[in-house]
């Protein structure tokens, strides 16, 4: 008897030591959710989801409004965007006229219940990838989405759209000028550099693009021997593609333009700068450049350049 009253002794503590660990988890995983949970109807808070996006790409406003509360507003992606109701529809209306092959992949969604206070109610979000043909000029682009609504009696109250808006209007082709700066000397600025990194990159087809084709284009040289030769805008292209079999710019080398002084006056301009190009092999060369450039349907285009070594 003694025995057994001992070893009871021993084992209550242990009893006890689960129990309170135990309790112990309930009440902090009880205290994590104690704010959120998923609310009954959360698999329909889905579909409504799916079906306001899948209404807006297929270009159907009757039906994505069907999924809208009257007083729906939309934010982002910045801070400081909203549309209503009505212009969220018109701007989808017009971005359908300019857009094709609308879809939307690795598509995901899940809906949660908040349980009090000023946020309270029921949200559903979902992310995905946005995929669509501009119209225009052909282009495909993938945009990836995040999109966190509200939802009451069934409707979709509001939503938060967060998506990188810089990175689908470069794509585009946009161009975003930082301020205080003068467009056209910033716009002729890259593309010199474009052409530059071109070059670089062996690419003679993405070289010749900056270049206008025109009777009078033409590209000075000045090699450090002292030889000096012209080479015209057609022959650019074939020229990079022959040095790129022959003797290809190495990977890794870089360059660096300084000294800029670009000089817009209507449709022309004139640039000079310094240009160091750094090899892999540690060496480098500095070149004094010249460009004279044209606006050739709102594009900056490379006339004439000169480049010679400098001493």
């Amino acid at each position: 008897m003694y025995k057994r009253s001992i070893s009871s002794l021993r084992v209550l503590p242990f009893v006890l030591l689960i129990f309170l660990s135990t309790f112990s988890f309930a009440q902090k995983k009880t205290k994590l959710n104690s704010s959120l949970a998923f609310p009954a109807n959360a698999d329909q808070n889905v579909e409504l989801l799916n079906n306001y996006l899948n209404a807006l790409i297929a270009g159907n406003v009757n039906a994505a409004r069907s999924y809208l509360a009257p007083d729906y507003m939309e934010y982002g992606p910045s801070a400081e965007d909203s549309l209503t109701l009505s212009q969220v529809l018109e701007s989808w209306g017009m971005v359908n006229n300019q857009r094709s092959e609308q879809a939307i992949t690795n598509r995901k969604a899940m809906s949660i219940k908040v349980k009090s206070g000023p946020d309270a109610g029921e949200y559903v979000m979902g992310w995905g990838t946005y995929h669509w043909k501009e119209k225009s000029s052909g282009t495909e682009l993938d945009l990836p989405f995040h999109i966190v609504s509200k939802v009451d009696n069934g409707k979709l109250q509001m939503s938060s759209l967060m998506y990188d808006r810089a990175g689908v209007r470069e794509k585009m082709g946009y161009v975003t000028i930082p301020p205080n700066v003068d467009p056209d000397a910033y716009l002729i600025r890259q593309v010199i550099e474009k052409e530059t990194t071109a070059w670089i990159n062996n690419d003679g087809k993405t070289m010749g693009s900056f270049w206008a084709d025109l009777p009078y284009t033409a590209h000075t040289v000045t090699d450090e021997l002292g030889k000096a030769y012209d080479i015209t805008a057609s022959e650019i292209g074939e020229l990079v593609a022959r040095l790129s079999t022959q003797k290809p710019n190495k990977p890794g080398t870089t360059f660096n333009n300084t000294k800029y002084n670009i000089r817009p006056n209507g449709n022309a301009a004139w640039v000079t700068f310094e240009q160091t190009f750094l090899f892999p092999d540690g060496t480098k060369t500095v070149n004094l450049e010249s460009r004279y450039l044209e606006k050739i349907d709102g594009l900056w285009k490379i006339i004439h350049m000169t480049s010679i070594p400098k001493r």
